[in-house]
């Protein structure tokens, strides 16, 4: 049997005692819950990639990055450390006990890219996990399509709650758009998707680092701040023609008005059904 859970919002303590010594249980950890680890041993561990986040928690880059790597800590020379390419500049590859392999390109989507590895030590095949991406559609929160309302597209990409996880959405998301963001400020940089704002035509902002944002990103973009989520939806669809892509990618944390990163997409995904 496989077993799901970890930081997508199924505590591996509600299900753990449920288990058999021959059953998979994939997990998804967060820096917070890596921070005390003390015996946790994963046979594969992954690293896919590592942006500054959680400024508002650690001190700098070298301790948010100390936290991730506590990931493979308890690992041995019989497990396996599944790292992204892109990081062997970093020298994170030599720091592991665990027998290392790296993913890079072998599909343009770098999960897949980490999946198809992780399946190839577990015996699988190339053709297994094509099989299984090509009816994969993607987790809710994750750039996930809304509805189109007269040409105009909504999406929801609520679990961007880094400026870095609003690159990705940028990169991957067809123009033009219009880029709905804001929330709790955790110190982080916004100034990081200056780069991909081309072919963004208007920022609409809410939520308490609205003002921040807006300081970072003058003269890059036509920026306003609303008071309301409804109130930001609403003057985004108004704004919108057809063809555009309103894309709700907020680059902070939930939490100066939700409970977490759910609670704002429903919420978000709620006021689009409605209009």
């Amino acid at each position: 049997r496989v077993f799901l859970g970890g930081n997508i919002g199924v505590p591996l303590s509600s299900f753990v005692l449920n288990t058999s010594e021959n059953d998979l249980i994939v997990l998804e950890l967060s820096s917070f819950q890596l921070e005390t680890v003390d015996s946790f041993r994963p046979h594969i561990a992954a690293l896919l990639n590592i942006e500054p986040d959680h400024f508002d928690r650690y001190s700098n880059f070298s301790d948010y990055l100390g936290a991730k790597m506590n990931i493979f800590k308890n690992q041995q020379s019989s497990d396996w450390a599944v790292v992204n390419k892109s990081l062997s500049a970093c020298g994170i590859p030599r720091r592991m006990k665990a027998a290392v392999v790296e993913f890079s390109k072998e599909f343009p989507d770098e999960n897949f890219s980490c999946v198809y590895k992780i399946a190839s030590i577990l015996g699988l095949k190339k053709h297994d996990c094509l099989e299984v991406f090509s009816s994969f559609r993607g987790l809710s929160h994750r750039l996930q399509f809304v509805r189109n309302i007269e040409g105009v597209a909504f999406i929801n990409d609520s679990k961007a709650t880094n400026p870095s996880s609003t690159v990705w959405a940028l990169k991957n998301t067809g123009g033009p758009i219009i880029l709905l963001a804001g929330g709790k400020d955790k110190g982080l940089d916004y100034s990081v998707i200056v780069p991909y704002l081309k072919k963004v035509k208007k920022i609409n902002l809410f939520g308490e680092a609205a003002e921040k944002i807006k300081k970072t990103l003058t003269g890059y973009a036509d920026i306003e701040i609303f008071t309301s989520l409804k109130e930001l939806v609403d003057a985004s669809l108004h704004q919108a023609s057809g063809g555009d892509k309103i894309l709700f990618s907020p680059m902070c944390s939930s939490y100066d008005m939700f409970s977490d990163y759910k609670h704002r997409g429903n919420s978000f995904m709620g006021l689009v059904k409605k209009l």
